[in-house]
């Protein structure tokens, strides 16, 4: 009777080294797996080829973020192969021109991942000239099919300059003032409007006059715009309700031609 006990450590011993076997056997299944039969980052494939299309993305991807479905933002087991995928270059759809408000997340609100969206942010979603030659090389270089110039509620710097009235904010903000000047001389306040819906206001009408300032310095966007291979649209998102308004796109007359 006394070699039970050895017989129940021989045995022990192996199921214990199966058990640690397995998690490695397992691992090397998943190695071994084909791609396809994985759930990995979406493919590059599947980029929208047109502004249309593109716009129609971003409007998706908005609304699973208001209904706390996002998708492409949530795969964190497969960053490492993302970014591996994104070392040989980039390809994003859209540019999207916004603020620099820290509650504005534009890859979350629009559920994006990495390589999807080229994202410039400037106070008061203003782009000075650095933004529009940011913008200019998206959309000529990197095969950019859309350009979303978005203001937001509740703007700061929409609020500066509107408390401002004129007079020179402190140290380098006058940039911000010369950013977005003349919307509150185009922009009057009604005399039945109150400061909350008036405020609203100036933040929408600031993302439609940035989307035209864009068009209008830019003659490269211009003739895409003109040639309908980009789309230059300006758009709000409401920071309560995470939707994002898209307005229609700023029109563009294409160049005539001179002749010598």
């Amino acid at each position: 009777m006394r070699p039970l006990p050895l017989i129940f450590a021989v045995t022990a011993f192996a199921l214990l080294a199966q058990e640690h076997a397995a998690p490695a056997t397992k691992a090397k299944a998943r190695a071994t797996t084909p791609a396809s039969e994985t759930h990995g980052p979406p493919a590059t494939t599947d980029a929208p080829e047109n502004p249309g299309s593109a716009l129609a993305e971003l409007s998706a991807g908005n609304a699973r973020f208001i209904a706390g479905k996002r998708t492409r933002t949530i795969d964190t087991a497969h960053d490492a192969a993302m970014r591996a995928a994104l070392t040989s270059g980039q390809a994003p759809f859209a540019v999207v021109i916004t603020c620099s408000d820290s509650r504005v997340p534009d890859a979350l609100l629009f559920d994006q991942e990495a390589g999807r969206l080229f994202t410039i942010r400037e106070a008061g979603n203003a782009p000075d000239l650095q933004g529009i030659a940011s913008a200019e090389y998206a959309a000529e270089h990197l095969g950019s099919k859309l350009v979303v110039v978005m203001g937001h509620t509740s703007c700061g710097a929409v609020k500066a300059l509107r408390e401002a009235n004129g007079k020179p904010l402190p140290g380098n903000l006058w940039a911000l003032q010369a950013g977005m000047a003349g919307l509150l001389e185009s922009t009057p306040q009604d005399p039945n409007e109150d400061g909350k819906a008036y405020g609203a206001r100036l933040e929408e009408v600031n993302a439609r006059r940035q989307a035209q300032v864009l068009l209008d310095r830019s003659s490269l966007l211009h003739d895409l715009a003109a040639t309908e291979k980009v789309w230059i649209v300006p758009a709000l998102y409401n920071l309560a309700s995470g939707k994002v308004q898209f307005f229609k796109p700023v029109s563009a007359v294409p160049t005539p031609k001179s002749h010598h």
